[in-house]
């Protein structure tokens, strides 16, 4: 068994891609980031759009070659955790990129086999991001000296249907609040007010400091609609009732059409 910066390297990652794109949520919109999307996603959102990375199962991976030019080399995966690290870093270094962004699918749901990956990033430099849905508590605890940012999503039943315990997101945001965090809430059109006011409560009760990101749904598979602008500044409005930084960003990415 080989180790990488010594942890044991005892398995491969499942993959869907590794590629080098403009952040366009939360905190960092704007920011060049390498993305390292893993594959498989222990919930079901209504909205997801990325749903070629919600099955943990052996697809191919797509690997740019250069930053940004969409030059895809295709490998089988799970890859090992050495190649994973090869191909992050080699994007990471061709041009400054403000961190390596990793997404799914659900990240966490591989955390043993992704605790080998992100020391090393570590090591050779990388600042790391975490994109969660906020709910594997323990391999959040596991992996958290080799994390800087938590992009933490709170998922509201009345947007995706998942009924995601409140207390789940308040145990996550306990061990997160350590490293640069925000929040982000998905909002639809039928956005339960009184759910997403008790949401932000729980924010600001947990990590009064943080951003709370409102994000408008973007009409995508089953989702065909947004919601109003006055909607959207109702529960903006509602929301700042209970924590002081409450911001509305859309998915930018999406409107300049990058991945």
């Amino acid at each position: 068994m080989t180790t990488v910066t010594g942890v044991a390297a005892g398995g491969g990652l499942l993959v869907t891609e590794v590629f080098s794109a403009i952040q366009g949520e939360g905190a960092h919109v704007g920011c060049r980031q390498v993305f390292l999307r893993l594959t498989g996603c222990n919930i079901r959102c209504s909205y997801c759009d990325t749903p070629e990375s919600l099955e943990a199962r052996a697809l191919p991976a797509r690997l740019e070659r250069t930053p940004g030019h969409r030059d895809f080399a295709v490998e089988p995966s799970p890859l090992t955790q050495e190649r994973v690290v090869d191909a992050v870093t080699a994007l990471y270094r061709a041009l400054p990129h403000q961190a390596v962004s990793v997404t799914g699918g659900e990240p966490l749901m591989q955390w043993r086999r992704l605790a080998a990956v992100l020391e090393a990033l570590h090591a050779r430099g990388c600042r790391v991001a975490l994109e969660t849905n906020g709910m594997y508590v323990e391999g959040l605890r596991a992996l958290i000296d080799w994390v800087d940012e938590v992009a933490m999503d709170v998922k509201l039943h009345s947007v995706d249907t998942q009924a995601v315990p409140l207390s789940v997101h308040r145990r996550f945001l306990e061990i997160a609040r350590g490293r640069d965090v925000f929040v982000k809430m998905v909002i639809g059109t039928d956005t339960d007010a009184a759910e997403l006011e008790a949401a932000v409560r729980m924010v600001a009760e947990t990590a009064p400091a943080i951003t709370v990101y409102l994000q408008p749904v973007t009409p995508f598979g089953a989702v065909l609609a947004t919601p109003s602008p006055e909607r959207v500044l109702d529960l903006q409005a509602r929301a700042l009732r209970w924590h002081r930084d409450v911001r509305v960003v859309p998915q930018t990415h999406r409107l300049i059409g990058q991945m």
